[in-house]
């Protein structure tokens, strides 16, 4: 397959999520706002997917909903069958961060709170907004995904931001996620526009190029020891620690050193 073969597939692909991001939002955004359910309507290619956010099962669901009317009407059923009545057969830490960010964000009219706090107390403050997680773009051979898409507010607009959850500090591989995906996105920056302005709750317009977001286990000293590795190559680092079912976070790099490069 070619290279402009992959990326007119690429392009076909967003723009059908950008059409179910659409119907959520004339549909379903009334019960995201409203948050009866911890619950996350993901737009994807092919419909609609009903994603819990409860600490138990986190990002269980279902994915494939084409008739939004009736996923509206028979929610409550499909949370307790598919988000909640399962077993979580292996631990999941990398879930339970990301549905925990998800639910504060939406909570809290999309700011991603941790993560801005963490920037705050490391002194290099950003408003930061989650837009959507998990959309899949098709390769020459398989696919990418990111955890969470993200903006970070600007003058005159928003920057992208790819931001990776892992629960491991496996550096070359995040190193390779972030960086692709955040080329694609430079490359498609008009769709990806597009889909933020389906799911976002105000007016967008991005401004490039993507920054490059990962938020990986806290390395317990004061700052992160890859920090300044990672700011040489345009990636942002938050480290984490579990307590319970929550979370705290701590910006990577704690002084001036690195943070020209990160901020």
């Amino acid at each position: 397959m070619i290279k402009d073969g992959v990326n007119d597939i690429q392009r076909d692909h967003l723009e059908r999520v950008i059409r179910w991001a659409g119907r959520i939002r004339d549909h379903l955004s009334h019960i995201e706002r409203h948050l009866d359910l911890p619950v996350w309507f993901r737009p994807s290619s092919t419909g609609v997917a009903v994603i819990g956010l409860t600490p138990q099962a986190p990002q269980r669901g279902r994915s494939g909903f084409r008739n939004v009317a009736r996923l509206e009407r028979d929610l409550q059923r499909i949370f307790e069958r598919h988000c909640t009545g399962v077993a979580q057969d292996r631990p999941t830490p990398e879930k339970q961060l990301q549905s925990f960010l998800i639910l504060g964000a939406l909570r809290a009219h999309r700011r991603l709170v941790p993560l801005e706090e963490a920037a705050r107390r490391g002194g290099a403050p950003v408003d930061l907004f989650f837009m959507v997680d998990e959309i899949s773009l098709p390769l020459a051979a398989g696919r990418i995904v990111c955890d969470l898409l993200a903006v970070r507010a600007v003058s005159g607009g928003y920057v992208p931001a790819v931001i990776e959850l892992k629960s491991a500090r496996q550096k070359q591989r995040l190193i390779r996620q972030v960086t692709d995906y955040a080329t694609y996105v430079d490359r498609h920056a008009d769709l990806f526009e597009r889909l933020f302005e389906a799911v976002s709750p105000f007016p967008i317009r991005l401004i490039g190029p993507c920054e490059k977001w990962i938020v990986w286990p806290h390395a317990g000293l004061e700052r992160d020891p890859q920090a300044d590795d990672l700011a040489a190559r345009g990636i942002r680092t938050v480290g984490y620690a579990e307590d319970g079912s929550r979370f705290r976070f701590i910006d990577g790099a704690r002084d001036d050193r690195a943070r020209g490069a990160t901020a």
